[in-house]
């Protein structure tokens, strides 16, 4: 104080206990040869500007810490300052690029760009989406929040702008459009699909009624043929008592003139050098002779009339102990041609769907 005086902020408390700021001054008085006289101090009550400076300073810290991208402009729209957020958003580091600049040359649109510009210089405020263009050239939709800033006059001072990006959102929501439109495309072809069928459908039934109609009257006139069936039934059961006792004679007479007749026969030819295939095809005949004589051949034939000659041969065989793949080239047939038959004769023998084996019930007939 002696040198050159103090000046200094101090704290304290009212007599209420309130806070207070003072901004005090202190210095000495001297008299004309020097020598201090007295001290003088000034006090100024600064706790208002302290709270307003306070408050800026908090203010500033939000906007600089805010997770939005936050932009100040001149009242035409020039940049003076943005947060880190913004230059994170933006792709850059370096404040100095952005500065000074034109918010309108960051918008994709710049005719947009204007646009929000004239609003807010007009209106106050704007809100929307806009595409931006980052630092590298990669568009950007941010959400946009912007308006004035007024002095204590209600007098414009600056422009400010908060930014979010919904990029992400927006090619979620753009996916998720995309999606519905296929849905719907997709239920509209389902519903063309469904009325088809439902068209084809009503047919059907309308042609399975005429259906029923025209069995019905057919039914009627077979009730009237059975009536006349009958009495020619009766007839018929007659002859073919005739015709199997006829049978009967004929067949023993078919197994005579085998015995007698052509079994010699083989009997000679087994004298005679044979090659293997002669053997064999003579074996086969031999044995198939020997079968059409045999209880079995009979008892088979006689029990199921609508075997074919091929079906009676594998079952033969079947029955002999035979495996598939040496049926089939003895009758010169493929593997998957012998399946069919076996499965034909389980199924003309009752035996479909049932675990019996075929060798055995057929043994059994024997």
């Amino acid at each position: 104080i002696e040198k050159e005086g103090w000046s200094g902020e101090v704290s304290g408390r009212r007599k209420d206990g309130s806070p207070i700021t003072i901004l005090i001054t202190a210095s000495l008085v001297k008299d004309e040869k020097g020598e201090p006289i007295c001290m003088m101090d000034s006090f100024v009550d600064i706790t208002e500007r302290k709270f307003m400076e306070d408050e800026l300073r908090i203010k500033d810290n939000a906007i600089a810490s805010s997770l939005n991208g936050i932009v100040i402009g001149d009242l035409e729209g020039n940049i003076t300052y943005v947060n880190d957020a913004f230059m994170e958003l933006w792709g850059g580091d370096d404040i100095s690029e952005i500065v000074g600049k034109s918010a309108v040359t960051f918008a994709e649109d710049e005719d947009k760009g204007r646009s929000i510009i004239n609003v807010l210089q007009n209106e106050g405020n704007w809100t929307g989406e806009i595409t931006g263009i980052r630092r590298d050239g990669i568009p950007i939709t941010v959400q946009l929040s912007a308006g004035m800033v007024y002095n204590e006059k209600k007098e414009p001072i600056c422009m400010m702008c908060s930014l979010v990006d919904i990029t992400k959102r927006k090619e979620a929501e753009e996916k998720l459009q995309r999606s519905h439109e296929e849905l719907e495309i997709r239920v509209q072809d389902r519903t063309k699909e469904l009325t088809k069928a439902n068209i084809k459908l009503k047919k059907e039934i309308e042609d399975r009624k005429i259906a029923e109609n025209t069995l019905l009257k057919k039914e009627k006139e077979l009730e009237l043929k059975s009536l006349n069936l009958e009495e020619a039934n009766t007839a018929l059961k007659v002859l073919l008592r005739q015709g199997e006792k006829d049978k009967t004679e004929l067949e023993n007479k078919v197994l005579q003139n085998i015995k007698e007749l052509v079994l010699p026969c083989i009997e000679k030819l087994k004298i005679y050098r044979l090659d293997d295939k002669q053997q064999a095809y003579l074996d086969i005949l031999e044995s198939n002779l020997n079968n059409i004589i045999s209880p079995f051949l009979q008892k088979l034939s006689s029990k199921y009339m609508d075997f074919t000659p091929t079906e009676i041969q594998v079952a033969n065989f079947v029955r002999e102990g035979k495996p598939t793949k040496e049926i089939a080239e003895l009758l010169n047939i493929s593997e998957r041609g012998i399946e069919f038959h076996r499965n034909n004769i389980r199924m003309k023998l009752g035996l479909k769907n049932r675990k019996t084996n075929l060798r055995t019930y057929l043994l059994s007939l024997a």
